[in-house]
């Protein structure tokens, strides 16, 4: 009797082992990466945490190795079930990567040259938002994949977040001072422009220091490359504190390319040196 519950006790262990590995790869990792390169920063990123808890992952990590190896060749009907569970995960693994398109390139050559032939609808982007905002207000809007990822608007006294549609942003720019029509109309210069996000503030800064405007350019996984445009020339101090970090990259004294990334996915502009060389 003991034997008999130790066997599938650990059948059923077994089960709701790989079925778990079956939600993840579908939930976390499939439905939840836009391109294959961000399924790699995804897929990356857990292991990373598996390995933080490897006193758990660890032993999880034999269970299952053990598991495969036990069904070859599979001698039961059990052990083709689970050998069949096994291949429809790799199986499932496969199939998202093959069908998710292929992230869109970017480095600091492609944000310069799309500068070069858009700043001009850039810079009408930004001052026409900076009139359309009321005073002391600031608004956050990102798109990927024409959905809507990021969106945040704030007044001064309060502020909304975590709207992914059309009708609810349309409600929430109101606290702005932002009208239908001008909401509309901002979202077709981002499209004129180029541009898959705005991050535009109109609050007042007491510090001096010139103040930026983002605009989103590109995802590449879960990396964002985007402009930061300047409201003015910065001093020298200025610039050699946005030169001394990796993911920044001067362009001009009102100008500079941004990188941002997780730990794993942060890349950077692969072509920084070259890039800067060229530009000497």
């Amino acid at each position: 009797m003991t034997c008999w519950l130790i066997k599938y006790s650990y059948r059923i262990i077994e089960i709701l082992l790989i079925l778990s590995i079956t939600i993840g790869i579908v939930f976390c990792i499939g439905l939840d990466s836009h391109d294959r390169a961000e399924m790699q920063d995804v897929m990356a990123l857990c292991i990373i945490g598996l390995l933080w808890v490897w006193f758990i992952s660890l032993p999880l990590t034999i269970i299952v190795i053990a598991s495969i190896i036990r069904c070859i060749p599979p001698a039961s009907t059990y052990k083709k079930v689970v050998l069949i569970l096994h291949i429809l995960n790799a199986a499932i693994l496969f199939a998202f990567y093959i069908t998710l398109p292929k992230a869109e390139p970017c480095n600091a050559t492609i944000m310069a040259e799309h500068y070069e032939e858009h700043h001009k609808e850039m810079y009408d982007l930004v001052r026409y938002v900076h009139r359309s905002l009321g005073d002391s207000c600031s608004i956050l809007l990102e798109y990927r994949n024409d959905e809507i990822t990021d969106f945040m608007i704030e007044n001064g006294h309060e502020y909304r977040s975590n709207i992914t549609d059309q009708e609810g942003i349309e409600n929430a720019v109101r606290l702005a001072g932002l009208s239908k029509q001008e909401t509309a109309t901002i979202q077709a210069m981002m499209r004129k422009a180029g541009i898959i996000g705005i991050e535009i503030d109109n609050r007042p800064d007491f510090d001096g220091s010139a103040k930026k405007n983002i605009l989103l350019f590109r995802w590449h996984g879960s990396s964002k490359y985007q402009y930061a445009l300047y409201d003015r020339p910065m001093t020298k101090q200025e610039r050699d504190e946005a030169s001394s970090f990796s993911q920044f990259l001067l362009y001009n004294d009102s100008v500079v390319f941004e990188s941002y990334g997780s730990y794993v996915s942060q890349k950077g502009f692969t072509d920084r040196y070259r890039f800067q060389k060229r530009d000497r």
